[in-house]
């Protein structure tokens, strides 16, 4: 039986991950950098998504 093993898509995966600002010779970046090819997943094996921080909206008042 063959497994269905994917080739990583760095760069799709890498751009919205947590570790982003990470060098690539450091933790987690070798190792997900190390496992080009997974089973059954094309995401990074350490992949964890960047949570994006929203602005609150000011309300603006107005003189009448």
């Amino acid at each position: 039986m063959e497994y269905p093993n994917k080739f990583v898509e760095f760069d799709e995966y890498c751009k919205i991950c947590k570790f982003k600002r990470t060098k690539y010779d450091q933790e987690p970046c070798n190792e997900c950098l190390s496992n080009p090819v997974n089973l059954h997943s094309r995401k990074p094996v350490n992949f964890e998504k960047m949570e994006i921080k929203k602005k609150p909206i000011r309300k603006i008042k107005k003189d009448n």
